[in-house]
């Protein structure tokens, strides 16, 4: 669907990086652009050219107002945001503003987990397949950018934040990986989070879900399906041995990828159902599945000293992505297995990671906010007031062939910028302690 913005008045609230691109798409194509930020005391970036109000706006502001377009990190419960629907204006999020000025074939990828790695591999299979195709949404790239040029494909990573807001958006395919408790603090219950990701299948084509987790499968909606799945079957993606199998052949040998876990054995079947929609046929994708590399700070090896094994999952920011990271990695362990976790839960049960732990975690070492609620689910457990004690720690406990997985089941912002400077200052205090 496409839409004229040329006879409206639009505000863009928020001046991240995806409220500045709002802006610039806006000023060429909207007839009047103010934008406005919660923040007060915020300095306004160069390149907005454009009115801002900053702080909370009189009900005045809003008169005269078509649309107001949220960037994703604005709670849509604020009280100026009430302020301006009382007073008739639209409100949408970025994405929303996509679907409506979007003619391109589009994937959807979203879920608690996995959905940059999902997101980056289907563009990877595209790119390598001939497709000219690109990689957008929370992944990094803000939306409407790629509005900008042409395109074979759109591949989209869509946060519960995006699609909250979003009501129209049109997907060749679409997927909910997988669910668990997350962002709990925004969307206040688990409920209302799964209402958020479920708006992804609305209007897509066809949903490609996992066979373990219903909760996943599209509601309300008719759609055709395809499934994924650790168990054997002859019918759509399934795991023999080491094996990716497409309806009983096997076409991939996770052996072969450069992605740890089991995990990510469902990430990349995933993958291949999204690629498949755009006619790439799975049997055909081993080549790219095989050359790709997973982003920084998701289930990567970082170090290898004297037979100890370090692995960076600092993007686990929630306990869904650190019980999936330990199901991946335990089984297949040869010594320890040494976790490292903690930071702001925000507002998740935590004791979710207990049967995780107990079947796989030989010792725990706890940080951060929370850090003593995770050493109180574990038998042999130590609590720790930075990183570099805690990877001193873990050196202390390790040896030949242990495995160290900082896989913190929390957010970062308690002790850190965010998860990637989290990773960060772990390869650090590894390099620092090791060399000793």
């Amino acid at each position: 669907m496409t839409q004229t913005l040329e006879s409206k008045t639009v505000v863009v609230a928020g001046l991240g990086l995806t409220g500045q691109a709002c802006v610039r798409f806006l000023c060429q194509h909207a007839r009047c652009v103010s934008a406005w930020d919660t923040r007060a005391d915020l300095m306004v970036p160069e390149t907005v050219q454009v009115p801002v109000c900053l702080g909370e706006p009189e009900a005045a502001f809003w008169q005269g107002v078509d649309l107001l377009v949220l960037s994703p990190g604005i709670a849509t419960d604020l009280p100026a945001i009430l302020q301006a629907r009382k007073a008739g204006v639209e409100v949408i999020g970025d994405v929303e503003l996509f679907a409506r000025m979007n003619t391109t074939p589009a994937l959807g990828i979203t879920g608690s987990n996995g959905k940059t790695t999902v997101t980056m591999l289907v563009a990877h299979i595209l790119q390598q397949s001939g497709f000219n195709a690109c990689a957008a949404g929370n992944v990094g790239t803000p939306v409407l950018d790629t509005l900008e040029e042409s395109w074979d494909a759109i591949v989209l990573e869509l946060s519960s934040f995006q699609l909250e807001s979003t009501s129209s958006l049109e997907l060749k395919a679409a997927t909910i990986l997988n669910l668990s408790d997350d962002h709990l603090d925004r969307h206040g219950s688990m409920q209302a989070y799964r209402a958020a990701k479920q708006r992804i299948f609305e209007h897509c084509e066809r949903a490609v879900v996992w066979r373990a987790q219903p909760d996943t499968w599209p509601e309300g909606v008719n759609v055709p399906k395809v499934t994924f799945g650790l168990d054997t079957t002859s019918s759509d993606f399934g795991m023999d041995g080491r094996w990716i199998t497409w309806q009983g052949e096997p076409v991939i040998d996770m052996d072969k990828t450069q992605l740890l876990g089991s995990h990510n054995a469902l990430n990349v079947q995933a993958a291949l159902a999204l690629a498949m929609t755009m006619g790439v046929e799975p049997s055909k994708a081993a080549a790219a599945v095989y050359s790709f590399r997973s982003a920084a700070h998701r289930c990567v090896e970082v170090a290898l000293t004297q037979g100890v094994r370090w692995i960076d999952d600092s993007k686990a920011t929630n306990v869904g992505a650190t019980e999936a990271a330990l199901k991946g990695i335990g089984p297949g362990r040869q010594g320890k297995l040494i976790l490292i976790a903690g930071g702001d839960g925000k507002g998740a049960d935590l004791s979710a990671l207990q049967p995780a732990l107990d079947a796989y975690v030989d010792n725990v070492i706890g940080l951060g906010r929370d850090g003593r609620k995770i050493c109180a689910l574990a038998k042999n457990a130590v609590y720790v007031d930075s990183m570099l004690d805690a990877v001193k720690q873990a050196w202390k406990q390790a040896e030949a062939g242990d495995t160290v997985l900082l896989s913190p089941a929390c957010a970062s912002l308690d002790m850190f910028d965010n998860y990637a400077h989290r990773g960060e200052v772990f390869a650090q205090c590894i390099h620092e302690v090791t060399r000793q």
